[in-house]
């Protein structure tokens, strides 16, 4: 008699029917406009990357962040399908043209001429196309009056790169970067940890946060465990220091504000064994500010440099 397997496959399902859910309530009201988005995104993808390749990374994601945007909008008690929608355009414009960040811009200034290109051929109302357009440009724009549609796409962005499913995509982003895993440690896992920790406090809306507790808990425990395993079994020692980064004050308040950052290293310089010295600055980039970190061994020269944005909390 054949044993039945002990593989769980109800969440699965579960997941893959909301999902289709949320795609059959979207064509419902916007008949065709997922595949036209999907058929955009692949094809700046393939521009730039320059492969042939079916799967779409980028898509993929897209899709994740408008199923949870959706699923977020429910539970917010917002317009679900205008939200999911909106979700699938936010990264539309990341390699318009087969170029990233094409003119040194953020991709939602880029993204909202491809969802207008695309909303306009497809019929879509004008009251519509303007609602779509303020919320995915508003992603970016500091000191935006509140939407809560856009807050919701906020949440689920950043939900979507966090958990296990958020860790997956951690190594598939880092090998299509190029990176092997020492590389992905030391030009990225910095940023992930320090995300990961700041999760539930850089979300917007109270289901975001219900879902970011969980997921910050399940990154941080692979990543530490990960590190750990490097150094039991494979001999790399790597550490983690937690770092204090002063932002620039703001005249109505009476303190600057700090944000606790995650700095993972190698413990000792990997080519002499001596110490580092560490330097840290603040520097202003395209969508941020970024937390640039110098790494010098005191004893033969030996140098890195880590950056990366910092998270806008609210």
């Amino acid at each position: 008699m054949a044993m039945k397997s002990s593989v769980k496959k109800k969440p699965v399902r579960k997941y893959q029917a909301q999902q289709s859910e949320f795609l059959r309530a979207l064509d419902r009201r916007y008949p065709g406009i997922a595949d036209k988005i999907r058929q955009a995104i692949e094809k700046s993808e393939r521009e730039f990357s320059g492969s042939e390749h079916e799967d779409s990374f980028l898509w993929e994601h897209s899709l994740h962040v408008a199923h949870l945007a959706w699923k977020i909008a429910r539970s917010e008690k917002k317009d679900s399908t205008l939200a999911g929608l909106a979700a699938l355009f936010h990264d539309a414009g990341k390699f318009q043209g087969g170029l990233y960040h094409q003119d040194n811009l953020p991709e939602e200034e880029a993204s909202v001429r491809v969802a207008a290109d695309i909303l306009k051929a497809a019929g879509i109302k004008e009251k519509d196309r303007q609602r779509l357009k303020d919320i995915i440009i508003n992603l970016h724009l500091e000191g935006a009056a509140a939407d809560p549609l856009t807050d919701i796409i906020h949440d689920a962005d950043f939900l979507a790169k966090f958990g296990l499913v958020g860790v997956a995509n951690f190594f598939i982003k880092t090998t299509l970067r190029g990176r092997n895993l020492h590389g992905a440690i030391m030009n990225h896992l910095s940023k992930e940890m320090t995300y990961a920790a700041a999760l539930p406090l850089n979300m917007r809306t109270e289901a975001g946060r219900e879902l970011a507790m969980k997921k910050s808990t399940e990154s941080l425990d692979f990543y530490k465990n990960l590190l750990q395993e490097l150094k039991d079994i494979h001999g790399l020692s790597y550490e983690i220091k937690k770092r204090q980064v002063a932002l620039p004050s703001d005249r109505q308040k009476r303190s600057a504000a700090k944000i606790g950052a995650f700095l993972v290293m190698p413990r000792k310089c990997d080519r002499c064994g001596g110490k580092w010295e560490i330097k840290q600055s603040l520097e202003k980039g395209v969508k941020c500010r970024q937390a640039v970190f110098h790494l010098t061994c005191q004893q033969c020269g030996n140098a890195y440099q880590i950056n990366f944005c910092l998270p806008g909390l609210p």
